[in-house]
């Protein structure tokens, strides 16, 4: 167990089955307890969809939260992640575009390098328990044949490894000045510079995948909580709190 100040301790483990659920079955952990690990068997990411875990490569990383913000307010916790690893990111691939998929996946040149998956955590009348769970793909040299085209990481992008502890410590620094920044100030200057990282803020060709629906149509801003303003095809306005979303790419009608 690693203590760091401030203020996270760090339960580091060589392989388990997922970070968010051996951090879900300590229910007496206080705030700020993480479970880290070299290795997931049984990681996953959002949608029930499995997290590519190689042993060593990557960052696998989940944090426990106790927040005192309202529940509709619970999005801009994966917001808060992504904005972390996106200024983590940056001044290491300096010549590369870096963006955020709505609402939280991290891109580097359009692929996936990051994704952020938020659990509630809470039983009965507990207090609120949030489980933020992130990976973050560092050292891969490879990915299976189904995710070449769409994932990427810090090694691919740099040609340089990183150090999987060094890049955990420095992205929970970022992490803990964004959160004290939402439980001191709102969430406006999360939102504010969200956008400011996102190329999917406004005017950006979309089709939104929703559990009894899908709509094509143009991004138009975000809510006060961080749902995805769209207007439809039809000219209709939504709000999109919870789904999947894809873009077409520039070239070769990929999505992303």
């Amino acid at each position: 167990m690693l203590q760091l100040h401030p203020p996270f301790t760090i339960h580091h483990y060589g392989s388990i089955g997922s970070t968010n659920d051996l951090l879900k079955s300590m229910p007496d952990a206080p705030e700020f307890t993480c479970v880290n690990a070299d290795e997931q068997t049984a990681g996953r990411g959002r949608r029930d969809r499995s997290w590519h875990s190689v042993p060593g490569e990557g960052l696998y990383l989940s944090i426990l939260l106790r927040p005192e913000i309202e529940a509709n307010e619970f999005p801009l916790l994966s917001f808060i992640a992504a904005i972390a690893v996106a200024e983590m990111i940056q001044p290491l691939l300096e010549q590369s575009i870096i963006d955020i998929k709505w609402p939280n996946d991290v891109l580097v040149n359009e692929r996936k390098i990051s994704g952020v998956l938020i659990e509630s955590a809470s039983v009965n009348n507990m207090a609120p328990r949030v489980i933020v769970g992130i990976g973050v793909n560092l050292n891969h040299q490879s990915f299976p044949t189904d995710l070449v085209q769409t994932a990427t990481s810090l090694w691919i992008e740099s040609g340089n490894s990183f150090s999987v502890e060094m890049f955990r410590n420095s992205l929970l620094d970022r992490f803990a000045y964004w959160y004290e920044t939402l439980r001191t100030q709102g969430g406006t200057k999360i939102l504010t510079r969200w956008q400011q990282l996102s190329s999917y803020t406004k005017g950006k060709q979309i089709t939104a995948y929703l559990d009894q629906e899908t709509l094509h149509g143009i991004t138009d801003g975000l809510s006060a909580i961080g749902a995805l303003r769209i207007i439809t095809s039809t000219g209709e306005k939504r709000e999109i709190v919870a789904g999947e979303i894809t873009h077409l790419r520039n070239s070769g009608g990929k999505i992303a």
